[in-house]
């Protein structure tokens, strides 16, 4: 059977934040994992301009399947609905963390299927049973599969039971980088092209409420084996491997194993990781044990400066952990990606509180989002009826869709601010002493000036019409 992977093209890149990171389509490739062995199976990246209707005329699928974030969601409908349009006869699928919180975004005449949680297992029954059912799988085929919601002739939607999560992710074989070789030379993240990602664990023990990750993962968190991720990590090809568990090193003997394999096999890359603060401020011998074998950055979520605004996103972690572990960081020569959350009912005085935070603790590369409610997490719950719009383009965790206490312009003019350091003898410091490049300080300032500029902003809320003067 013929099977077409689609990756949806972005959302209107309104602020330019893709011009940060654009990494390999690793949901495609593993859910190509699973599929390759029995079917002849393509992906099209669409964020490359490949052509759907090219690809559909020249493959002939007997199944599309596609995945979303919510800002694409618009994008993955169009997609399903163009190939029904073009053969009926074919057969649709989705899933995905949006596709599996809100699947009422999906139950469209022109989907067949959505598979509903952790996808592998039940991707692959389901096309086991279109293969079957010669492409038109009815009732008696599609009941049977956990983890999926299908629609009947009639239009009816049924929910099978729920998919039990993988008891083991080594089970799981290496995500099908082949898939998506064609582009594999221009994926990139911040300043490292070409790129490569890795996942080790699914889930997250703790509950900020503004995350749907652990929701998704049923409040389990689930770790492949430290062989399992050495042995992925001798097979991709770039130099330049990031980590993009939520908490990479959650686990630390784990940590502390792979480490060592790394060691043993001289494996010689550069790494990125996700961790939390109580983590590192733990353990500051596991950081510079990683920095000797090639760790570079570290995406970290600060997310506020006091800890009355930590405290209101359920984060778990304290102001004093947070600056233990930017101690640890600066000592051991390891960069800070550091994340911070901004509240839209910020006042002046909160603005400003931040930005003299973030210059104060010498953090070079930034990252701050609006919070912003999610489908499926806790805040989405808590806030829904309060939303301002609900065009998902919007949802990019750098606009407002709630309500500001200040007015919406002067919310993103102070948003904007944050990031253009006034204090620019830091990074001067950084650059003269070696610990960055003069091409990463180069493409680092053109990155920050554009979102520095709060009229980039104010292109999302003129688009779907919200009015950007009123609060």
């Amino acid at each position: 059977m013929k099977i077409l992977l689609v990756q949806p093209p972005p959302p209107p890149d309104w602020v330019g934040f893709s011009r940060t990171a654009l990494p390999e389509p690793m949901a495609m490739e593993c859910i190509g994992a699973v599929a390759a062995p029995d079917h002849d199976v393509r992906l099209v990246d669409m964020r490359f301009g490949d052509s759907l209707e090219e690809s559909l005329e020249a493959f002939q699928p007997d199944a599309v399947a596609v995945t979303c974030l919510t800002t694409e969601v618009y994008n993955a409908q169009a997609i399903l609905e163009t190939v029904k349009k073009q053969d009926a006869s074919i057969f649709t699928i989705t899933g995905g963390l949006h596709a599996s919180l809100l699947p009422a975004d999906f139950q469209k005449p022109y989907v067949d299927a959505i598979v509903v949680g952790e996808g592998e297992r039940t991707f692959q029954e389901l096309l086991a049973a279109i293969d079957r059912a010669g492409g038109r799988p009815d009732e008696s085929t599609l009941g049977n599969i956990d983890g999926l919601l299908w629609c009947r002739a009639g239009g009816e939607w049924v929910q099978n039971a729920e998919r039990a999560l993988m008891p083991s992710l080594d089970d799981l074989p290496l995500p099908a980088r082949h898939l998506a070789a064609d582009h594999k030379d221009e994926y990139f993240f911040l300043f490292d092209r070409p790129h490569a990602c890795i996942a080790t664990s699914r889930g997250c023990p703790y509950r900020c409420n503004f995350c749907s990750v652990w929701k998704f993962y049923h409040k389990r968190c689930r770790y492949a084996s430290a062989e399992r991720v050495v042995r992925e990590l001798e097979t991709v090809e770039p130099t330049a491997v990031s980590f993009v568990d939520d908490n990479f090193l959650s686990h630390v003997p784990r940590a502390w194993k792979i480490l060592d394999l790394i060691r043993q096999r001289s494996i010689k890359k550069t790494y990125g990781m996700q961790a939390r603060t109580d983590t590192i401020s733990k353990h500051p011998d596991l950081i510079a044990a990683w920095k000797e074998v090639g760790l570079e950055t570290i995406l970290i979520g600060f997310e506020a400066a006091t800890q009355a605004q930590l405290d209101a996103v359920s984060k778990g972690a304290t102001v004093e952990q947070n600056e233990r572990a930017m101690e640890i960081l600066d000592e051991a020569g390891v960069h800070m990606w550091g994340a911070f959350i901004v509240d839209p009912q910020f006042t002046r005085e909160d603005f400003r509180t931040l930005k003299r935070y973030r210059e104060e603790k010498g953090i070079i590369y930034p990252q701050f989002t609006v919070l912003t409610p999610l489908p499926g997490t806790d805040l989405y719950e808590q806030r829904k009826h309060d939303l301002v719009t609900h065009d998902y383009r919007l949802y990019d965790a750098l606009h407002a869709v709630l309500p500001t206490r200040l007015p919406r312009e002067e919310f993103y003019r102070h948003f904007a601010s944050l990031y253009r350091p006034d204090n620019l003898d830091l990074a001067y410091e950084w650059i003269s002493s070696g610990r960055i490049t003069m091409e990463r300080a180069r493409k680092a300032h053109e990155i920050l000036a554009e979102l520095g500029d709060y009229r980039n902003f104010l292109k999302g809320e003129e688009a779907v019409g919200l009015q950007t003067a009123t609060s």
